[in-house]
């Protein structure tokens, strides 16, 4: 078992209990192997996340990395969780940079001090980050690069970001000499080189950049930030200009990579398909840099609860300062992280000039002010996580909305209205919101659109479909909630016709309604990724002719189809990235054929619980680089026909029988033999 969480100055511990509880237990959509949903986990109290952590760890060899710590306080209110700490089989690693936390921990075990790079390694590591891989150090600038790297003291992150800065330089001896001249080599104290080189790299950052990346540093320390939720901040502030070429999506991930190369962010995580960023961080010093550069100029201030706003963008963590219509009326950004309320919503009253409100974990906000359609500058609404029940009728006012998330939240009515506005980007609903309120209209710029299940009652479906539903209850036979579903499918099927410009859709359903979302998916030429959760009511799939044409990303899951999937998905012409999880398949075998999946690249099974046995014929998958299988218990093999698929790079078979794994290693080891990493994971 693994987990490597972060601490920071400012910290929960029940936060951080759930964040281990998280990472070694695996909690994820469906029912874990310790009968936790992802529902159970969110409405779980302190205490018990102790006992249910303390109950799984007992007995297992574990590895938990508690990042950043910066007081005593923190190992002495979690080390009662870790029962195997002192049975010599598990490990805690405690890095900090207060050596009283380290003594504190394990007072008979000398602390192992980390110190600063030598001139050697200084040098090997800038100049890892200042070349292209494999690439040697030209002689006219190796003396510029030892007095660069030299000038670092021996800091890490000194000599990543410089070489991240140099990286995007001619690599000329003029321009390194113009950058090695430029720099303060006074004796400026200690730390202080750090701050001077981050002070360069940030005023070397095109201007355009420079908002960008001062806008992460109002993300909680040491906080994983998903890209797309950035990138989309990014559009709504404006930041972001449109070209012709490109969506300001793709132009937006332009600009973070250019900040990655920098190395003024960190990669948290990839997507498998495209190697895209999914998730950042922002390294402590480079955030506390961010953030006096942000308050500075006035461009953002993080506040504590009693201080006064001096920016027109504000950030608040935990807790918020109420009075701050009142004191900051012109007021353009407003991003609070789970904040603690007092008095609901009414903190919004007067704060019209918004363009962005982020409100994301805010358990006690349990409604809005009616005066919300007042703010019709409003681009991006971020309801993720609260406590919010309905949303005001005067939401539909907000006719420059780009992006509504309301992904976790337990909203049981939308407003007709909202569908009026034309500048909607990326919608995140629930069924119940759907059911109230039905697409209509035309929307350009739409590109994403996610559908949760929630579950409805039978008063719920009288208030939302009125006089419609209990005429459609009475006179069928079916229970309240397959009246509720095919209610939803029949304005599933008019609304698909409103949804050609979508890039994106996701749907999470009890009963998936295929024959509708098939009778129209063709006609959907834009849409690249689909994600599909739920039964299909039909246990097969359709022809690949009824698929979105130009489809890339497709994962299921909880399909139950009974019929082999494979000979229709490997016609899509397109297909890059296919998921098949958590029971999506129900039987017992699989086939590839010749030919099959032109494109795909990666391929995931996972928790196909009654497969046994996968064929792939010879020439499959050409482009295939990452195969994944995970938890599929009964396959008794790997394919024979994997051994010709010469374009994998990677194999990782998680979760899957020692006897299994034993074959793989032995008997069947020609069949991974040209495969350059083959990971085992339990």
């Amino acid at each position: 078992m693994f987990a490597w969480v972060s601490v920071s100055q400012s910290y929960r511990v029940i936060e951080i209990l759930k964040d281990i509880m998280n990472k070694v237990m695996g909690i994820k959509k469906k029912e874990t192997t310790t009968g936790i949903t992802v529902e159970d986990f969110e409405q779980m109290g302190e205490e018990e996340v102790r006992q249910h952590l303390r109950d799984f760890l007992r007995d297992k060899k574990y590895l938990v990395v508690m990042d950043d710590v910066w007081t005593v306080d923190v190992w002495r209110q979690i080390h009662q969780v870790f029962p195997n700490v002192n049975n010599g089989s598990s490990r805690i690693l405690l890095p900090t940079r207060n050596m009283e936390v380290a003594r504190h921990a394990e007072p008979w075990i000398p602390p192992h001090e980390l110190h600063l790079l030598n001139d050697t390694h200084s040098l090997e590591l800038f100049c890892r980050k200042a070349f292209p891989a494999n690439q040697d150090v030209r002689t006219e600038l190796e003396p510029l690069a030892q007095k660069l790297a030299k000038r670092c003291g021996g800091l890490p992150l000194a000599l990543v970001v410089l070489g991240g800065l140099m990286s995007r330089k001619d690599p000329s001896y003029d321009t390194w000499l113009r950058v090695a001249q430029s720099m303060n080599w006074e004796s400026s104290g200690e730390g202080q080189e750090c701050l001077s080189i981050l002070g360069l790299s940030y005023d070397d950052l095109p201007y355009q950049l420079k908002p960008c990346f001062l806008y992460i540093t109002a993300f909680p320390e040491d906080s994983i930030i998903p890209v797309s939720k950035l990138v989309r901040l990014w559009i709504a502030e404006g930041f972001i200009l449109e070209e012709q070429r490109q969506t300001m999506e793709d132009t937006a991930r332009d600009w973070l990579d250019e900040l990655v190369q920098r190395c003024m962010i960190q990669v948290v995580k990839r997507s498998v398909t495209r190697g895209r960023v999914k998730s950042i961080r922002i390294h402590d010093m480079l955030r506390d840099f961010g953030l006096l550069e942000a308050r500075k100029d006035g461009f953002l201030h993080v506040c504590s609860t009693d201080a006064v706003v001096s920016s027109h963008r504000v950030a608040f963590h935990d807790r918020i300062n109420e009075e701050v219509a009142v004191s900051s009326p012109h007021l353009r950004t407003l991003l609070g992280s789970n904040l603690i309320l007092t008095n609901a919503g009414r903190f919004l009253n007067g704060l019209n000039l918004l363009r962005v409100l982020d409100l994301e974990g805010a358990r006690d906000l349990k409604k809005l002010p009616k005066q919300m359609g007042n703010m019709i500058h409003l681009r991006y609404l971020g309801l993720r996580r609260t406590g919010l029940k309905r949303l005001p009728s005067s939401i539909g006012h907000l006719l420059n909305l780009q992006t509504l998330d309301a992904r976790g939240a337990y909203i049981s009515w939308l407003p007709k209205s909202f569908w009026k506005i034309r500048t909607l980007r990326h919608v995140y609903i629930n069924r119940r919101m759907f059911l109230s309120a039905p697409i209509i209209g035309d929307h350009k710029n739409w590109q994403t659109l996610k559908i949760t299940w929630i579950y409805v009652d039978v008063m719920d479906m009288i208030r939302l479909g009125g006089i419609r539903f209990i005429k459609n209850w009475v006179t069928t036979s079916d229970s309240a909630e397959m009246a509720c579903e095919r209610i939803f499918s029949e304005a599933f099927g008019k609304s698909l016709e409103k949804m050609d410009s979508l890039f994106s859709f996701s749907m999470t359903m009890r009963e998936l309604p295929r024959d509708i979302f098939f009778a129209h998916a063709r006609h959907l030429q834009k849409l690249r990724s689909l994600y599909l959760i739920g039964p299909f009511q039909q246990q097969q799939f359709p022809d690949s002719s009824q698929f979105p044409p130009n489809l890339t990303k497709l994962m299921l899951e909880g399909s139950t189809l009974e019929q082999d999937p494979m000979p229709v998905l490997e016609k899509l012409p397109n297909l890059r990235l296919l998921a098949l999880r958590w029971g999506a398949y129900a039987g017992r075998s699989m086939s590839c054929s010749a030919g099959g999946f032109p494109r795909l690249q990666h391929l995931i099974l996972s928790c196909l619980n009654d497969l046994e046995e996968w064929r792939v014929g010879v020439g499959a998958m050409p482009c295939l680089t990452h195969l994944t299988i995970d938890g599929c218990r009964k396959l008794k093999m790997l394919p024979e026909g994997l051994q010709h698929v010469t374009t994998l790079r990677e194999l990782k078979l998680i979760e899957m029988y020692c006897e299994f794994i034993d074959r793989v290693r032995n008997e069947d080891g020609y069949k991974v033999r040209h495969i350059p990493s083959t990971i085992f994971e339990h």
